[in-house]
């Protein structure tokens, strides 16, 4: 059977939305209204239960395949948020200076008409270089690293301070594409309504 239901993300995030843009999906964009879970100290749990929480609070929509999604750094045993401010910033860079750690983003997607969920996670490992305190303190004089999961965003000049990867890079940016096309096509053989775009496998 092939779907006709049409893209949601339950999405501020404007990397996210680049990202699915890029592939030239038909898809509209809601922001989410939900409280989500910054208790929790595993990582894999916690970015789950956000993703679900964030395609549940867009659920009164129907006609869409709705996906939510939830990304942390995990280093050391501690999960690095958003810093929002600039010393904040600087010491989450110190402790990911020449050391690898993870980054984990929780997907679902919800079929809005059905209640069909899948829910899913993509992990990378990511190893930094020796950042010095110069290249540390000009790179969060930019204010790129404030609204950032880890302080950094591998799309941008952090770039730079990226030595390797081990696993999706769009995972790191946000959104696994690669596992939401896989969960796309589990949940159902979507093909955009718009015939314009082409299809997700």
């Amino acid at each position: 059977m092939v779907c006709e239901l049409k893209i949601l993300l339950a999405s501020s995030s404007p990397r996210r939305f680049e990202l699915i843009r890029e592939l030239g999906w038909d898809f509209k964009v809601a922001n989410p209204t939900v409280v989500e879970d910054e208790e929790s100290m595993n990582p894999v749990e916690r970015v789950e239960v956000n993703a679900l929480r964030k395609a549940r609070s867009i659920e009164g929509c129907q006609g869409y395949l709705i996906i939510g999604a939830d990304t942390v750094v995990f280093h050391e045993g501690e999960i690095l948020g958003k810093p929002g401010e600039s010393g904040k910033a600087a010491m989450m860079l110190r402790k990911l200076s020449g050391k690898p750690h993870k980054v984990y983003t929780g997907v679902t997607i919800l079929n809005s008409d059905t209640g069909e969920k899948l829910t899913r996670h993509e992990e990378t490992t990511v190893w930094f270089k020796e950042l010095d305190d110069e290249t540390i303190e000009t790179y969060v004089a930019t204010g790129e690293p404030l609204d950032k999961a880890g302080a950094y965003g591998i799309q941008g000049e952090a770039g730079a301070l990226v030595d390797r990867i081990e696993g999706s890079y769009s995972n790191v940016v946000g959104l696994p594409l690669e596992l939401v096309r896989e969960m796309l096509n589990k949940i159902c053989e979507h093909k955009p309504a718009n015939k314009r775009y082409p299809g997700i496998i």
